[in-house]
């Protein structure tokens, strides 16, 4: 990794401590949780979601204060300037370059995980366009395949603003493993995997919308 975990965990603390205030009042959380599922995160983890905003990565800050997350982050923002690249990394983030074939990315989140840290991943890797989500790409998975480390899926429906309210659905910890078939090829059982992943993250909305529901009928 490029900085020492406990750099990483100062400066991520620090970060945390002096942006909470306004953090706040610009998200102001309300988080639900599945059956089964904790606040916290478990020690190692991969935390993914779905990706509705750069600011989703904000929001996973203060919604696990106690946690130091090391987020997969896209090329471009280590190439804005010097000191945001110096900044991300600081905080623990892993880059990741989606249009080539270096897959270092891959190695940095297993040596994270492999030292009882937390990955957090959107495996959409962009953001919505026109209001349309991309599909979750297989990287998770191989992550995923390569270590013991449990998934915890979350949903966030991205409502950001200071007159709004960001909600936040934390599901259960699961295993893909648990979850693999006989007689697949490689390629076949990480495109199920990752289909399994999709759907798990999603069914986390259902929550937000009966709660919906349930608030509209008692009007």
């Amino acid at each position: 990794m490029k900085y020492n975990k406990y750099i990483v965990g100062f400066f991520t603390g620090f970060v945390k401590l002096t942006g909470i205030i306004p953090a706040w009042l610009l998200f102001k959380p309300s988080v639900k949780l599945e059956d089964g599922a904790k606040r916290g995160l478990k020690s190692p983890c991969i935390m993914v979601s779905n990706h509705t905003s750069l600011l989703d990565f904000v929001l996973y800050l203060i919604v696990f204060p106690f946690r130091t997350i090391h987020f997969l982050m896209a090329e471009v923002l280590f190439s804005k300037n010097a000191f945001l690249r110096v900044f991300l990394l600081l905080l623990g983030g892993i880059k990741v370059d989606r249009d080539s074939k270096n897959f270092d990315f891959v190695s940095d989140a297993l040596e994270v995980l492999d030292n009882k840290g937390t990955v957090g991943i959107f495996p959409q890797g962009r953001l919505p366009i026109n209001s349309k989500p991309f599909p979750f790409t297989v990287s998770t998975a191989f992550i995923a395949t390569h270590t013991d480390a449990p998934i915890v899926p979350v949903y966030t429906h991205g409502n950001y603003g200071i007159f709004k309210r960001a909600k936040v659905v934390i599901g259960k910890p699961i295993y893909l493993s648990d979850y693999r078939k006989e007689g697949l090829t490689d390629d076949e059982q990480l495109n199920y995997l990752t289909q399994v992943l999709e759907e798990k993250v999603y069914s986390l909305k259902d929550l937000l919308d009966k709660d919906g529901k349930n608030a509209d009928s008692k009007q």
